[in-house]
């Protein structure tokens, strides 16, 4: 019994042993750790992710300790300066860097570098828009953002900046344009000619103003002096042509054409002998010698049997030019042979006096050689500024050329039923030169002559309605119109800006005197009337429908009425 009580003491006392001896023991965290460096300079957190706050940021090159294993689930938890603290794995190498981890932006728009992270530290200089600039990785902080600029580290605001490659469309001058080294008038660079192709930067416009490429150069130019579609206007051929696919007679023909078969002729797509056609959506090429801008026919008044006197004494000339050699002089008042009509356009005309032939400036020729008071006749000249191959100012989604030929026709219809004679000067889409214009309102012996316009201003901000008479001081002068006569303009003027101001409820801008051309040169009462700027939302919104055209419209016929009236009593 004795025995027996002695081995079960045993037996309890060895398993009791043996449950000590396989008791698990807890293990000791690991003291081995590793040197690491900055990649780049990063923000350090409290615990192993984004969602845990900011411990603090660790320049380029920092060196800490990282234990052993102590790299999980993209996070390290490292040792600096007796802190703990937890970095992505990314931003941190065994080996220290030579030179932070950059990557290429972009400048969004001229971009000034800061020796400091802020505009209190001093600027280095300025970097230009659309440049490629040198960001370094994960040094984004308070709004600023590390730089390598020409290999010096500098600090740029970071909302100045990109990572998205800037984004150019192809556009199209829509008239000479005036390329800009900055948002503003006073940096010209370059001038671009109308219909040439340039390059739009996406989301570039800024206070009207937009970044554009032309021929290599960068700058800016306002948003309304270009437009997405290639402008086209349309041509006549002079006779039997063809139109070929490329600037080449021996290519392949695109279409055949007869003489006034109309063609689409791309603006600013004349050159070296080509023009750059359209024909059924299809881009071809035309000889330029083959077309005409309007349709080969006998004009209803030829400007050869109009007979031209100079405004002053005038020297006739060798060549087109005031440097070539003066052939002799001829007097005030005296009359001349034109002997190209055409050229009357122009700024120099060739002519013929006392036997000799030389060139003389168009623009001191006129129809009469001594100022007579015109007989106030009930023919009145309705003239819509520009036309054709002319669009005048383009804005808010109109043309000039199509807001003065409605608001005329309907302006004619309306004077027609007050029992006025109407002509006008031009009834559809068709250019024509200032001297066309006057000699038109001369050849219908006209009472008055009414230019009509729409303003245009690089400022969107400019509106209203102004009207000119003319001031009798330009270089066209008015030999052939007399005082009274441009009295008699200045209250025709004044009737017309009365009634369509009210009528429109425009700013009122007032009468003017102006020596534009076409009441300049004119021979009989003019006037030339700016009804609002294309370029103003609200000024244009008028203009674009019927009830606002028709309005302006009726406005004018009443000025011009309420003039005659006044005429019968004074």
């Amino acid at each position: 019994m004795k025995k027996l009580l002695v081995s079960v003491i045993a037996v309890f006392l060895l398993a009791a042993g043996m449950i000590e001896f396989w008791t698990p023991q807890k293990a000791e965290a690991s003291t081995v750790t590793f040197t690491y460096y900055a990649k780049n300079e990063f923000e350090a957190r409290t615990g192993p992710g984004d969602r845990f706050s900011k411990a603090g940021r660790v320049k380029f090159q920092t060196a800490f300790t990282v234990k052993k294993g102590g790299i999980s689930s993209g996070w390290a938890e490292i040792k600096l300066g007796g802190k703990t603290m937890y970095a992505k794995a990314a931003d941190i190498t065994n080996k220290k860097p030579s030179q932070p981890v950059y990557f290429n932006y972009y400048t969004k728009e001229p971009v000034s570098f800061y020796g400091g992270r802020g505009t209190q530290t001093k600027r280095f200089g300025s970097i230009a828009e659309d440049a490629v600039i040198k960001v370094a990785k994960g040094t984004v902080l308070n709004g600023w953002v590390e730089i390598n600029h020409k290999g010096t580290k500098y600090y740029a605001d970071y909302s100045k900046l990109t990572s998205a490659q800037p984004v150019y469309f192809t556009y199209y001058a829509v008239k000479n344009v005036t390329l800009y080294n900055e948002r503003n008038t006073k940096t010209p660079k370059t001038k671009i000619a109308p219909g040439s192709a340039v390059k739009v930067k996406k989301g570039s416009v800024i206070s009207g103003w937009s970044r554009i490429e032309y021929n290599g150069i960068k700058g800016y130019t306002p948003y309304s002096s270009i437009a997405s579609k290639p402008v086209y206007f349309t041509y006549y051929a002079n006779k039997n042509t063809k139109v070929y696919t490329s600037k080449s007679t021996a290519s392949s023909v695109l279409a055949s054409l007869t003489a006034n078969d109309q063609i689409k002729i791309r603006q600013g797509g004349i050159a070296n002998g080509w023009a750059e056609a359209d024909h059924n959506g299809k881009t071809g090429y035309i000889k330029s010698s083959d077309i005409v801008n309007k349709p080969v026919v006998v004009e209803e008044i030829a400007p050869q049997e109009l007979k031209y006197y100079v405004r002053e004494n005038l020297s006739l000339r060798s060549q087109k030019s005031t440097s070539s050699a003066i052939i002799l002089t001829i007097p005030q008042g005296k009359e001349v042979e034109v002997l190209n009509p055409a050229e009357l356009k122009d700024d120099w005309v060739s002519v013929k006096y006392s036997g000799k032939t030389g060139y003389v400036s168009a623009k001191y020729l006129t129809l009469e050689p001594v100022a007579e008071d015109t007989e106030l006749n009930k023919v009145i000249v309705i003239d819509p500024g520009h036309g054709g191959k002319d669009p005048g100012a383009i804005g808010n989604g109109l043309q000039e050329k199509d807001v003065t030929l409605a608001v005329g026709k309907i302006a004619a219809d309306k004077l027609k039923k007050l029992g006025y004679d109407v002509q006008m000067t031009r009834s559809d889409d068709t250019f024509l030169s200032l001297n066309e214009r006057t000699d038109f309102s001369y050849s219908k012996n006209a009472g008055v002559f009414v230019s009509l316009h729409m303003n245009s201003s690089t400022a969107p901000s400019a509106n209203g309605t102004e009207t000119f008479a003319t001031n009798g001081s330009g270089s066209f002068s008015t030999a052939s119109m007399t005082d009274k006569e441009k009295a008699d303009s200045a209250k025709l003027a004044a009737f017309i800006q009365s009634r369509l101001v009210k009528a429109l409820d425009t700013t009122n801008r007032g009468i003017k005197e102006e020596a534009f051309y076409v009441i300049d040169k004119n021979y009989t009462r003019s006037v030339l009337v700016e009804m609002g700027f294309i370029s103003n939302k609200n000024d244009a919104s008028i203009f674009k429908t019927n009830d606002g055209r028709d309005g302006a419209a009726e406005a004018i016929a009443q000025g011009i009425n309420d003039f005659y009236q006044w005429k019968k009593t004074n």
